[in-house]
């Protein structure tokens, strides 16, 4: 009888002690999934949305993990900067280009089509430029680029942001929806004098047969999410 107790107890350590490492070697695995980037990823483990399905995008994606609703994380291809992005954005490699560590631009779109608005943007690193340096330059050449003779708005988060915006309307195209809002400047790293990220966002109605909202305060509040969300990375850490 005693013989047969210690060997059900040895059985029981056997399977507990069995169950326990399988639970461990899940957990680990679940771990090294959780770790790996999402470019490392089989897409059908991936968030079914476009930023993650499409192949160029993934490239950019830092993690699965969604920042907030319909965002998640971007990081640039030098590893100087990150911000949030929409869950619907595609990368436009045509508008996109790694030149060095020190310079590189992102441009993208997306497109909400429940309200039939399409966001078109661009961001553009610069570090050890010269016209970096001198605000007032980045900002002339913001201006030129974007047709702007305004002022901009100032604002400190993490950063030093100018932002400035404007109606676009176009007159000469036969169009229901012919006008667009833009918001654009630049976001000044503040431990760095020659580091900075130039930005131009736009948005607009895609479709003239369907219903389109395009709302001022709306875009501005989106466009502003996207540039207070940018982060400069420091030897690859934030």
């Amino acid at each position: 009888m005693i013989k047969a107790l210690v060997i059900l107890s040895t059985l029981a350590v056997f399977i507990l002690g069995g169950c326990g490492v399988k639970k461990e070697e899940a957990n680990q695995t679940q771990a090294r999934e959780e770790q790996k980037a999402p470019k490392e990823m089989n897409t059908k483990d991936l968030p079914q949305v476009t930023a993650f399905q499409d192949e160029a995008t993934r490239e950019y994606m830092v993690s699965t993990k969604e920042v907030e609703l319909g965002y998640y994380l971007l990081e640039s291809k030098n590893k100087r900067f990150r911000m949030i992005f929409p869950d619907k954005g595609k990368v436009i490699l045509s508008r996109s280009s790694y030149i060095s560590e020190n310079e590189e631009s992102i441009g993208f779109n997306s497109y909400d089509e429940d309200n039939n608005i399409l966001f078109d943007g661009k961001v553009t690193y610069y570090k050890g430029h010269s016209f970096v340096q001198d605000i007032e330059v980045m900002l002339e050449i913001n201006s030129g680029k974007n047709d702007y003779t305004g002022e901009y708005h100032n604002e400190e988060n993490n950063n030093n942001i100018y932002l400035a915006s404007k109606k676009y309307t176009f007159d000469n195209i036969d169009r229901k929806y012919n006008f667009t809002y833009g918001y654009f400047g630049i976001v000044k790293f503040e431990e760095e004098e020659d580091e900075g990220i130039e930005f131009s966002f736009s948005y607009s109605c895609k479709d003239d047969d369907k219903a389109c909202n395009l709302e001022e305060g709306e875009t501005k509040n989106s466009a502003k999410k996207i540039i207070e969300s940018i982060s400069f990375l420091s030897n690859g850490k934030e």
